[in-house]
C-alpha cells in the first residue's frame, strides 16, 4: 500500500480559498512559491477578529477632534469585532509590505468616525499600536509618516517591556542610534537593524523583521515548519496505513496499490481525508490556528 498524497500543495489550496474568498483578495498571477510568503504578510497586516483589552501608555493622549473616532475603534477592539476598516488602505493590497509593521510589529489606524466605503473615514494623525493574540496596546497618536519615530519604541519599552522582551539582544554595547531618515532607507533597501532606547537596552526587530525580497522573516520561517510538519505528516500516514486496511476494506479497498489521501484542515485538526472510500484520519487534534502560528 503506498500513499499518494501532496499535503503542502493541499495546504496551498487552502490559502488561495482564504485570500480569495475570505480576504477578497486577486491572486492571479501570483507564483506559487511565493503564495504562503503573501498568505502570511497578509495575515499579519489583518489582525484577527478576537475579543482584546485596550492598554494605553503613560504618555497616551488623543487629539480632541479624534476623540470619538478614538473612541470607536476602542469599542470595535474590546467588542472583537472587525479593526481592518481602521487599516490603511493598502491592506487591501496583496503585494505592499508594510515596513513600521515589519520593523517594530507596530500597526497605524485611522480614526474617523464613519465609514467612506469599505474603510473608516481617514485621518491625518494616526494612532500607533501593538497588537497581540489577547491585547490591544494603544501607544500614542502621531503625525502620518512617523514611521520611524524612535518614540514608539521607546513607548513600549517603557510601558510594556515583558511584552517584547524576548527581542532584546543581551551583551552588546549599543551604538549610536539611527536617526528617522536612516532607518526609513535601510527599511527601503530590505535592511534589518537594531533599536537602542534611552536606557541602553537594545532591540532586534521586534515586527520579526524582513529577508532580501521585502517578504518578513517569520514568513519565511513558518513556510518552512509548515512544509516540514507536512511532509512529516505524511510519512506517518504512510507507516499507519497498515494499521488502517481493515476501515479500508470496509470501505471498498479493493487491494489496490496506490491510496489516495488529501489534507484537510478545520479550527481544531488536521485530517486526512481518503475521497475514494469515504474515510478520513485526523492527524493532529486541537490544531492551532489555520494555517500555521506559533503561541
Amino acid at each position: 500500500m503506498q500513499l499518494s498524497s501532496d499535503f503542502f500543495g493541499d495546504w496551498l489550496n487552502i490559502l488561495k480559498e482564504i485570500l480569495r474568498n475570505h480576504w477578497g483578495y486577486d491572486i492571479s498571477g501570483i507564483k506559487e512559491e511565493e503564495l504562503p510568503y503573501l498568505y502570511f504578510n497578509a495575515e499579519k497586516r489583518r489582525p484577527d477578529q478576537r475579543i482584546r483589552s485596550v492598554e494605553i501608555s503613560d504618555i497616551f493622549t488623543c487629539p480632541v477632534n479624534l476623540q470619538a473616532g478614538w473612541e470607536r475603534l476602542k469599542s470595535v477592539v474590546e467588542s472583537g469585532e472587525d479593526i481592518t476598516p481602521n487599516l490603511s488602505k493598502l491592506v487591501g493590497k496583496l503585494n505592499n509590505k508594510d515596513s513600521l509593521l515589519n520593523d517594530w510589529g507596530v500597526h497605524h489606524f485611522h480614526l474617523g468616525e464613519s465609514l467612506d466605503g469599505n474603510f473608516i473615514e481617514r485621518t491625518g494623525p494616526l494612532l500607533f499600536a501593538l497588537i497581540t493574540k489577547n491585547k490591544f496596546y494603544a501607544i500614542n497618536v502621531f503625525r502620518h509618516g512617523a514611521w520611524a519615530d524612535q518614540d514608539i519604541v521607546e513607548i513600549i519599552h517603557r510601558n510594556w517591556p515583558d511584552v517584547v522582551s524576548h527581542y532584546q539582544i543581551k551583551n552588546v554595547i549599543s551604538a549610536t542610534e539611527l536617526s528617522e531618515s536612516e532607518r526609513l532607507t535601510l527599511r527601503s533597501k530590505n535592511l534589518n537593524n537594531f533599536s537602542t532606547v534611552s536606557d541602553g537596552t537594545i532591540y532586534a526587530p521586534i515586527g520579526d523583521g524582513v529577508v532580501s525580497s521585502g517578504y518578513n522573516a517569520r514568513s519565511i520561517i513558518n513556510t518552512d515548519r509548515q512544509r516540514s510538519m507536512l511532509r512529516n505528516l505524511e510519512e506517518h500516514l504512510q507507516s499507519q496505513l497498515v494499521n488502517l486496511k481493515d476501515t479500508l476494506c470496509q470501505h471498498g479497498y479493493l487491494g489496490e496499490e496506490y491510496i489516495k489521501a488529501t489534507l484537510e484542515i478545520t479550527d481544531s485538526k488536521y485530517l486526512a481525508i481518503f475521497p475514494d472510500y469515504n474515510v478520513a484520519v485526523t492527524l493532529i487534534d486541537n490544531a492551532q490556528k489555520l494555517p500555521y502560528s506559533e503561541t
